[in-house]
């Protein structure tokens, strides 16, 4: 779908995602321990990782004594996780990332979902989307989500990243308005794709309101000033 990524969740990029999105991944610890203290002190004992990637978030609060399953944009990145995640019990989704999302599983107490409101949702489409959310919950579960403000944000306007021998992805970016466009350049040996990905500014008011509207409660917000400055909130499910 436009402005949405795709091609880093295939192979053969897939295996290499960290590498392409090296900026997020710097301070990943560090938000993972505090996701990880929030779902405990909130009691949750069943969750669920929206966009697990290949399965390293899952990985860790499992670690930590919370079932956590996991949502995967495609099916090669479910192929990847379930790798990763042999023998753990984890039960894994596939779910496009411009949603609806489908799960088909009972409510859980927590879920999880890093990066995704600023994706190019239109309102009606993120208002069906945090309504999906809120139905994956059961009443009083809690939803646990970060967000940027791109003027905060110091992007490269172009870089180059080799991911592996033969493969490279070569990324323009432009401010426009609200919007953060990408122009990317997936190089995969003698073949090359593109696509244009778009990032939407979200603040902290309209996150509010939205969430608000959806059915949930903001219980606790918090800025982390890591490598990319972000808010992380969690609401709970009125």
């Amino acid at each position: 779908m436009r402005g949405f990524l795709d091609l880093p969740y295939r192979l053969p990029f897939a295996r290499h995602y960290k590498t392409f999105d090296a900026g997020f991944y710097v301070d990943f610890p560090r938000q993972l321990k505090i996701m990880g203290d929030w779902l405990l002190e909130s009691g949750c004992r069943r969750t669920l990782d929206l966009g697990a990637m290949t399965g390293g978030c899952i990985e860790y609060i499992r670690r930590r004594g919370v079932r956590m399953d996991g949502v995967l944009f495609t099916p090669d990145l479910k192929r990847l996780a379930a790798e990763r995640l042999r023998g753990s019990g984890a039960r894994l989704f596939v779910s496009p990332v411009w949603g609806p999302l489908r799960v088909s599983a009972p409510p859980y107490d927590g879920l999880v979902a890093l990066g995704w409101l600023n994706l190019p949702f239109s309102r009606p489409r993120l208002r069906a989307y945090l309504a999906s959310i809120r139905r994956a919950l059961r009443p009083g579960g809690v939803f646990l989500f970060d967000f940027f403000e791109f003027r905060e944000l110091v992007i490269p306007p172009t870089e180059a990243v080799a991911l592996a021998p033969g493969l490279r992805v070569v990324a323009h970016a432009e401010r426009e308005g609200r919007t953060l466009r990408r122009y990317h350049l997936w190089a995969d040996g003698g073949r090359a794709r593109g696509e244009v990905t778009e990032l939407v500014d979200r603040s902290p008011a309209e996150a509010r309101r939205e969430l608000a509207r959806a059915g949930f409660e903001v219980l606790r917000t918090s800025h982390l000033d890591l490598n990319y400055p972000r808010e992380f909130w969690m609401a709970r499910r009125r």
